[in-house]
This record gives C-alpha cells, structure tokens and sequence, in this order.
C-alpha cells in the first residue's frame, strides 16, 4: 500500500432521506459533551487496556449558515454509555472530515485513557460509507490512505461495524443513532466474548458471513492496492463475466468456525460478495456422533493416521445417511430449496458427500464440484489396504457422482480410481492477507493479546509466559497428524544441547496452541496424550517452559502470537496443505516444517524456512539450533518484521520476491474458482464482453457463445501453474 500522507479523501457522503431535520438540534440547544482524553495519572505501562466499544453518528448540517458536520459519539463498556461527546465541526468541513476528526480522536483515547476499543461501529446516517458491490472498484485516492471502516480495522485494531437501516431510522437524535449503533453491533458478539463475531445462519443454514457483511473488514481498493495487475485483472474479467450472466454457486461444508476450511470460505464469501458475485455458503446442523465418524473413521482413517482396529460398520453408514437426508428435508427441500437453483455446487470433504446424490436427483442441471482439502493415502487405497480401502469404497460410490474432482496440488493425494473416472485439477488452500489472522498490528494492541494468553494460560494451570525470553511456536488443532510429541521431543533436545553449550542465559519456551473445531472430536485426547508425556522425568528441567493450550477464540490473539515468536514450527506427520505456513511467512518467519504433503510447495527450503523429515525430534532440534545460530535470520525474532498498518502486504508475484505467493493467498483462490467453474458452465452468448475479456477467454479457452463446455483443457492440471501463469507472464510483458 501506498505511504499515507496528509489529508483524507473518500466519495462524497451525503445525507440519507431518513435524515430527521424536524428534529435536529441547533448548537445552542448541545450541551457540548466531551470525551475525557486526559492520561490516566497512576496507571501503570504494564495494566492491561480496558476494552471498550464505540458507536459514531455524522450528518451533514448544510441547514446551518455557520457550523459544518454535526457528530455524536458513545462509548460503552459492554453494559451501557459510559461516556460520549456531542458537537459540530467547524463550517467548511466535509462529513469526511469529520470522520477523520473522531478517527484521531479514537485514538487519543485509546492511548491516554488505556483503553482498548474492540467495536467501532458506524451509524447509516450518511450514505457512501462503503463501495457499491463492483469488479471494477474505485483506485485509492493520491494520499494512499483507504476508507473509513478499513482504517478502523487496520490503524484501531477494531471491528468495524455499519449499522443497519433499522437502527438509525426512528431514533430521536443522532445520539440515540449512535447508541443505537453500537448496541446493535454488542448483539452479533459471541457471548463472554468482547472480540469474536458471532456466527449466524439462515432458515436455510446459510452462513451470514459478517453478522450478514454489517462487518466490513477492508474494502476492494485496498485488496487492489496490494494484488499484482495480471492476477487482478484475471480475478475481475472471469468475475466480471460470471455475475453478468448471474451464475449462482453454493458451498457445502461441515461448520461455519473452526479449522482451514471455515476459515477459507468466511475469507472468500467476504470477497465475492464486495465484488458482486452471487456465492452462498451452507453448512448442516452438526451432530456430535455423526462428527465422530466424519473425524476418526472417514478423515483420519483416509490419512494413515487411525489405530488399526478403527473400521467403518454398516450402521456408521447409517447413521451418516440418515443425517445428511434430515438436514436436506429439513433445511435445503422444498420449493425455496437452493439445490434448485444453482448452477455449481461444491461439497467440501467427505462431510457432506452423500448430499451429492440428492443434488444430482433434485437438480440435475448443476455442475458438482468436490473439493478434498485433506492428504489422502492414495498408496493405501490403490494397494487395498483394507482399513482405507473400506472408507475410500464407501465415499467413492457417492464422489463419482461429481462433474469435477479438486485435491491440493499432490497428485499422490488422488486414488487411481478418481484419475480414471472423474476431471481432477489441483489447486492449494488460502489465507486472506487482511483478516485477522493476517493484518499487521501495532506493538501496544499485541501487548493485549498477550494478557488475553495469559489469562487462559492461568485459568488453565495458574502459569504466565514470560514473553520477554521469546518462543517456539505451534499453531495447530491438537490433532493426530500435527507431529505434536515429536515437536514436544525435539524441543526438549534443543534444550538438552543449550543446556550443554551454555548458549542461552534465558533459552526460549514452546507454545503449542491452536483453536478447535465442533466436527473435530479428537482434540482433547491428543492435548492429555501430550500432558502425560511432558510428565516423563527427561521434562523436569523444562516442563514449566511448555505451554499447550487451546487458544480463546479470536483470530487477532493467533495473528499476535505468530508475530511474538522467534521461530514457527509446524510439523505435521500427515498434511494436505498446512494455511498456518502461509501465514507465518506472510509475517516474515523462519519456518521449520516437514517433508509431509504440500508443506513442501509453501516453503522454499532455505528461503523461507528449513524443511525436516516427519517424525523425527533430532531433526525438529537441528533446525532449531541452526535457526538460533544463524545471525542473519535475526529478522525473525522481530514482532516489528512485515507488521507496518501503513504497509500492509500481499503475495509474492515471483519466485524472486519476499512473502507468500499469490497463489496461497484469497484472491489467487477466488480467481483458481472463476476458471474452474468458467470451464465448466461456460459464458453466455448474452453478455456483453469487454476486449481484454474476450483475450482473457481466448487466452484460458474458455467456453462461450454455445460452445459445448469441458473441462478436459485443464484435466490434470495445477490451475495456477499450469493454467493462469503462463496467461499472467504475458499480461506482464503487455
């Protein structure tokens, strides 16, 4: 992004027709409120903020010869105003300036005071606040600074909310419209949570990503600002072309929260629907005991990593296909069902694999996509081992129904029998750059997060971190596959040879640490497995300086202990494509991971990080004790390293540059969908294409004007560099 400089520039806000001037009061009739900015006198540097949730109301005054904007702010604890300030700015001023006024003043607050703001949230008293939906946004404006609301998110370190039409109108005063606001926006918290939106869902199990996209983390302009011109210009002309012919897709997953695919679709949906694309998400209503199943006799089984006596039985089966046909009559049958109307459906992993059937028989014009976001034993299968063999037959007989087969880019991940039978193209998971997982965050709001940590660390076993001596760092699901006692192992050898060589006065801790998933039953088992082996006397010395725990749920508190580390570690045994990887490369850390999956696709051995075997402590030490002696890797340790709010970073457009590649990154995903679903539907003969799009089409062959669709073109093919690179070095070159 570009530098900031002086002055704010946004689109004209202008005042709605709701605006009540009937009742808008004069300056005489304000009782000029101020906020208090005055420091605190005795509190100490180290006292954790105090959270605190803010609403703002603006409105032009063009009814007054000598005032400008009139504002209203209200600060509230969580329980009720606490505090707020009510005025006008001086006449000539915009209500954009206004905005910038009580931004800097949001601020002032929040260091003097030591507060912490975790909700801003915007009356609709103005209109312009947010861009319409458009392939084709607006450019930053000259001074490079963004929006309103994506500077709240980036510069506050808070959740920008726009409140509702029904919040502002019928309020007596914009007072009343800014508590409104933020009152409005408490609501779509998740309880005992100051930080977390909550996860809502339709009638029909739609996921209202945003509490219904009221939140707006960034805005299109400022992705732009940040993604190389040939990938946006391969994102918006595919883009473009399908929302013009209305194509309407929907995703089908197990949960709406938790693990990499949750994580995916809340990233994608946010971007779909700024851009104008109609894609919906649905997930089921789960089920504890069918999640049993799904986890521990479908996924782990298909990873090598179940206990050998764990077999699928008929009444498995059963009780798998009794769930699936009651959500379908309950949720998505009927007249209003939206199977009727799509044109692709994708089914995430084999949770929902037997709706494919029900789709194909209720509307068989839609394309089914099923897309496998876990590594499975190919191996295994095709040797017909019977533990996999049995799971991949039964999952198999609903799969081969689908139009098309996407598996991360391992072709060893894809049984013979889908090669044989079904289109099969590659392509990786995503991260979102400007997610909370991923934006940068200022040195005083990481200190937050720590006391956060801390205070689930205590309420677990009474320790605190000592987060001036460093650590290692895990970010995982306690999960069978995650390598967890061997990292455990190979941190205790790391210490056994510091220990040794007296290199460290204060060596570093290990945090392993990660947030759970309601379809994952396995991690409470696997965390007390790793508690009884830190018991071992060859822990005594160390034990205090191991942190396992699952983390609250908030995306910034993982976001901030990514940052704070030294060295990341993820070791899996067994990996589709570890997105925690892609994350702590996109803050700029060293990486020690396996040889395990796609691991080795993300990280460039030397470059980004090292690469060990899986299972092997010696190995986990090594790497750690060649990280510690390696000066030039310093970088690393630094919380400050690629975490600039006026500088917030994408992708790598090229093996040469820094970072993540675009490929790994949201709009690479999203543009990896529009060919596959392109390829597969087609472009109507009744939409008007630009020439850059007709090149874009030619240049992809992609189907159009009646011509028969296939995807045979990109059939065993990694969609990013097989399919869209080559098409990207001659944008470069144009």
């Amino acid at each position: 992004m570009a530098p900031h400089g002086s002055g704010y520039e946004t689109p004209r806000l202008s005042v709605p027709m709701h605006d009540l001037h009937e009742r808008a009061p004069t300056p005489q009739s304000i009782t000029r409120r101020r906020l208090d900015i005055s420091p605190k006198k005795h509190r100490k540097a180290s006292a954790p903020l105090q959270i605190v949730f803010v609403g703002v109301a603006v409105r032009d005054r063009s009814d007054l010869d000598d005032k400008g904007p009139e504002y209203a702010i209200a600060v509230s604890d969580g329980t009720g105003i606490v505090q707020a300030e009510h005025n006008f700015r001086p006449k000539g001023e915009s209500t954009a300036d206004a905005l910038e006024y009580i931004l800097d003043l949001a601020k002032k607050y929040s260091t003097q005071r030591g507060h912490k703001i975790q909700i801003l949230a915007l009356a609709r008293t103005c209109t312009g606040l947010k861009e319409e939906s458009t392939f084709t946004p607006s450019p930053l404006p000259s001074s490079g600074k963004p929006d309103f609301l994506t500077r709240v998110w980036l510069e506050l370190d808070a959740i920008p909310y726009l409140g509702s039409h029904d919040a502002a109108e019928g309020q007596f005063s914009l007072d009343a419209q800014a508590t409104a606001a933020v009152e409005e926006a408490l609501g779509n918290l998740v309880a005992m949570s100051s930080s977390t939106v909550k996860i809502s869902v339709s009638p029909l199990r739609q996921v209202l990503v945003d509490a219904d996209f009221r939140v707006h983390l960034y805005s299109l302009p400022v992705l732009k600002s940040i993604t190389s011109p040939a990938l946006w210009n391969t994102f918006s002309g595919l883009g473009q072309a399908l929302a013009a012919q209305k194509t309407n897709v929907a995703f089908f997953s197990a949960t709406p929260r938790g693990g990499g695919v949750a994580l995916m679709r809340h990233s994608l949906m946010r971007i779909w629907n700024a851009a104008g694309l109609n894609v919906r998400w649905y997930v089921p209503a789960g089920d504890a005991s069918v999640f049993n199943i799904t986890k521990r006799k479908f996924h782990n089984v298909l990873q090598g990593v179940a206990d050998p006596d764990v077999l699928l039985h008929d009444d498995d089966k059963a009780l798998f296909e009794a769930w699936t046909t009651h959500n379908f009559k309950r949720f998505w049958a009927g007249e209003d069902s939206p199977l009727r109307r799509l044109d692709i459906a994708v089914i995430d992993d084999p949770q929902l694999t037997a709706l494919i059937p029900i789709i194909r028989r209720d509307s068989p014009r839609t394309k089914i996509v099923f897309r496998s976001h876990i590594q499975i034993r190919a191996d295994l299968i095709d040797k017909g081992e019977k533990q996999q063999k049995a799971t991949w037959d039964y999952l198999w007989s609903f799969i081969k129904q689908a139009d098309l087969f996407v598996s991360h880019p391992v072709k060893e991940f894809v049984p013979k029998v889908v090669m044989d039978n079904l289109p099969v193209v590659y392509m990786p998971p995503s991260t979102d750059p400007l997610d909370g997982l991923n934006k940068p965050i200022e040195k005083s709001v990481l200190n937050t997060y720590r006391h956060t940590f801390d205070s689930a660390v205590q309420s677990s076993d009474g320790r605190k971190v000592d987060w001036n001596r460093g650590y290692i760092i895990q970010v995982a699901r306690f999960d069978p596959s995650k390598g967890i006692p061997h990292l455990a192992e190979g941190y205790r050898l790391f210490r056994e040879h510091a220990e040794k060589t007296g290199e460290f006065e204060h060596p570093p801790q290990l945090i392993m640490t990660g947030h759970s998933s309601v379809d994952d039953p396995d991690g409470t088992l696997v965390l007390h497995q790793l508690h009884e082996q830190i018991q071992d006397k060859k822990f005594d010395g160390i034990r205090e300086d191991i942190y396992a725990i699952r983390a609250p749920p908030s995306d910034r508190l993982l976001n901030a202990m990514l940052r704070g580390s030294d060295v990341v570690c993820q070791v899996s045994t067994r990996e589709g494509y570890e997105i925690k990887v892609t994350e702590a490369i996109h803050k700029g850390k060293w990486v020690i991971a396996t040889n395990a999956g796609g691991i080795p696709l993300q990280v460039r051995d030397g470059v980004d990080g090292e690469i060990v075997e899986p299972e092997d402590p010696q190995g986990i030490a090594n790497a750690l004790i060649n990280f510690y002696a390696n000066d030039k890797l310093k970088s690393s340790r630094s919380e400050k390293t690629a975490n600039d709010i006026h500088d917030v970073r994408g992708g790598r457009h090229s093996d040469k540059d820094a970072g993540p590649s675009e490929r790994d990154l949201s709009i690479g995903n999203a543009t990896m969908w529009h060919l596959n679903w392109a390829k597969l539907i087609g472009l109507s003969g009744h939409i008007e294409l630009t020439k850059e799009q007709e090149a874009l089409c030619d240049r992809l062959d992609i189907p159009r004007d009646g011509r028969q669709c296939s995807v045979e073109s990109i059939r065993n093919k990694r969609v990013w560099e097989d399919v869209l690179v080559p098409g990207f070095a001659k944008e470069d070159k144009k």
